[in-house]
């Protein structure tokens, strides 16, 4: 479900590991006129999570905003499937033995895999852990596949393109925090070439390199280019 804001009948649809937990933060101070923070209701713990589901994209999703404004926030696949391994696997550890282990040995897989055990083994650790798998799926799985949908597209990386945007149109002066960001950064380029190679190839039918075509940009010459899109794809509904 996208994070909605009723009075200005505007909905926000988004990813894991796509500035989603920061985006949640960022709607409810617009909406609220103060900033989130977590919080405990009979000894529940509330993050920002909490505030609107990210399930996949379908019919459920757009129940309830077909007359509303809507919007979508991308990010570079490569960026993104990086930020999810140190994610979920380095800093919470989603496939340690504590968390996967009979998965993981059903699997016949090594616990805690460093970069280049996982990307050879991607789809056995994917079937270890449904929230590992659940922040690696394509980006098209949350914000659906015509970017027509939307009036306009952000992208992650001029996140405060919509955090202008939101505010000028709600009449706010709302902060875009930085959360859940646990974890070391790796740098691609840094990467053995083959573990790039392996990247690419998970990464390179997200939807975003279609819609976004200067996000494929930096990694044109190391394979070949993500299946074409319709013409019309690459333009419709673009900002950032």
């Amino acid at each position: 479900m996208p994070y909605i804001l009723p009075a200005q009948r505007m909905a926000f649809f988004f990813s894991p590991k796509s500035g989603g937990t920061s985006l949640r933060a960022f709607l409810f101070h617009a909406e609220n006129g103060f900033p989130f923070r977590d919080y405990s209701v009979q000894g529940v713990w509330y993050d920002a999570n909490r505030l609107a589901g990210n399930y996949r994209f379908n019919h459920r999703s757009q129940e309830g905003v077909e007359r509303f404004r809507r919007f979508a926030l991308l990010r570079d696949p490569v960026t993104r499937f990086l930020s999810g391994y140190s994610n979920r696997v380095l800093h919470f550890r989603e496939l340690s033995i504590e968390a996967a282990g009979p998965m993981l040995l059903q699997e016949g897989l090594p616990p805690d895999p460093d970069i280049t055990t996982f990307t050879e083994n991607y789809v056995g650790y994917l079937r270890c852990s449904k929230p590992v798998a659940r922040h690696f799926l394509k980006q098209q799985k949350f914000i659906g596949s015509d970017p027509a949908y939307y009036e306009r597209i952000f992208t992650l990386e001029r996140i405060d393109e919509l955090a202008a945007f939101v505010n000028a149109e709600c009449k706010t002066d709302a902060r875009m925090p930085r959360l859940q960001t646990g974890g070391p950064k790796l740098d691609f380029f840094a990467l053995p070439e083959d573990v790039q190679y392996d990247v690419l190839n998970i990464c390179r039918h997200d939807i975003a390199f279609q819609i976004m075509p200067e996000y494929w940009r930096p990694y044109a010459h190391l394979i070949e280019a993500p299946v074409a899109a319709p013409a019309d794809l690459a333009t419709t509904a673009i900002a950032g």
